[in-house]
């Protein structure tokens, strides 16, 4: 189960579940891994530069979005 050592317990809280409804079907904990991570981004999880898991604003997801419909990437993330 992915979970990141010391981080935010939110963070591990929702990677958790992801991972746990994913097994109920797939089975595959290399797969469920994966969409653990992917969920966990979409949510608006990163690490910074100096290591640390951050959660982006509301904001920044909204920010985010308009940029993908855009073909645009951000990367003013600290």
């Amino acid at each position: 189960m992915p979970q990141v050592s010391g981080g935010p317990k939110e963070l591990n809280a929702l990677l958790e579940q992801i991972y746990s409804e994913c097994m109920k079907t797939k089975k595959n904990a290399g797969y469920c891994s994966r969409v653990s991570w992917t969920g966990a981004e979409n949510a608006g999880w990163y690490k910074n530069k100096k290591g640390e898991w951050k959660k982006k604003s509301e904001a920044e997801l909204k920010k985010d979005e308009l940029a993908k419909k855009g073909g645009i990437r951000r990367k003013d993330r600290d």
